[in-house]
């Protein structure tokens, strides 16, 4: 490789370098996302932290399926980015695809959580009201709420 090519893709990698920086990953429940067919005084945003945290003073129990996903695949998480941005600084994939890639396997592992996860069992008098006797599943409107984005800084 010649001086003049080492010299060009420096600046390439610098430029996709400059990409990814300037790019963050949300993934979750966007705070917008107010679509919940049987109810308008609760959004789906509103919903997913009361079970992911908790309300005990409502006997609500914490069902972690966000935090505990993103912890359970943090190993899985940082070898896939570091694959992506690889690929990324390599010309193979642009930067916001690197950043979707991770978004979408997050996404999944969320929603796997929630059809799939042990989380404490729902009350006698929630399994009668609901159509699910499953915790975090009733409608499925929460778990189609989980999305990604991929946003300027």
């Amino acid at each position: 490789m010649s001086e003049l090519e080492i010299i060009k893709r420096l600046k390439e990698v610098m430029k996709r370098a400059e990409q990814l920086n300037h790019l963050q990953l949300v993934v979750g429940i966007p705070s917008d996302e107010n679509s919940r067919e049987e109810s308008t005084s609760i959004t789906n945003a509103e919903l997913g932290v009361i079970h992911e945290f908790g309300v005990p003073e409502k006997n609500i129990p914490e069902r972690s399926f966000m935090r505990s996903s993103a912890s359970e695949e943090s190993q899985n998480l940082s070898r896939l980015a570091k694959i992506k941005i690889a690929e990324c600084l390599k010309c193979e994939i642009s930067a916001h695809d690197a950043f979707a890639t991770v978004g979408v396997y997050l996404q999944g592992k969320i929603v796997d959580k929630i059809t799939d996860g042990d989380f404490e069992p729902n009350t006698e008098a929630t399994v009668n009201r609901k159509k699910s006797s499953k915790p975090l599943i009733d409608t499925g409107q929460l778990r189609g709420a989980i999305t990604y984005e991929v946003k300027e800084k």
